[in-house]
């Protein structure tokens, strides 16, 4: 089926990383992803600790943004094939299309959300 497309692209958004407990919570992104407010019930500031909840924070906020991109891909009515998943610390983008605007149009959009 791919061999009917004739337009593809790819995107690397990168996720920074960020402890929950020492950041001030982020207001609400385009992407939908806030950060986890400060909370005083965990202050293991051990060093797996903080490197556990780093991790968790930001395969947390991959995953809201995977889920904001497919869904503004189905909201624009994405004319092609769309692949979406996180990645090395970030998320890849990979689309297909029959029309270059259209996935011009898709990495554009989402590259706004991670610079947002």
């Amino acid at each position: 089926m791919w061999r009917n497309f004739t337009h593809c692209g790819v995107l690397y958004a990168h996720v920074p990383e960020v402890d929950p407990l020492t950041s001030p919570p982020a207001p609400r992104d385009a992407a939908g992803a806030t950060a986890e407010p400060a909370t005083a019930a965990d202050p293991d500031m051990s060093a797996e600790a903080v490197r556990t909840r780093i991790e968790a924070a930001r395969i947390k906020a991959e995953n809201e943004l995977i889920d904001y991109i497919r869904s503004h891909a189905d909201a624009i009515g994405f004319p092609g094939e769309l692949g979406v998943s996180r990645a090395v610390n970030g998320i890849c983008l990979r689309v297909l299309t029959t029309r270059g605007n259209g996935a011009f149009d898709l990495i554009k959009d989402v590259s706004d959300f991670v610079v947002a």
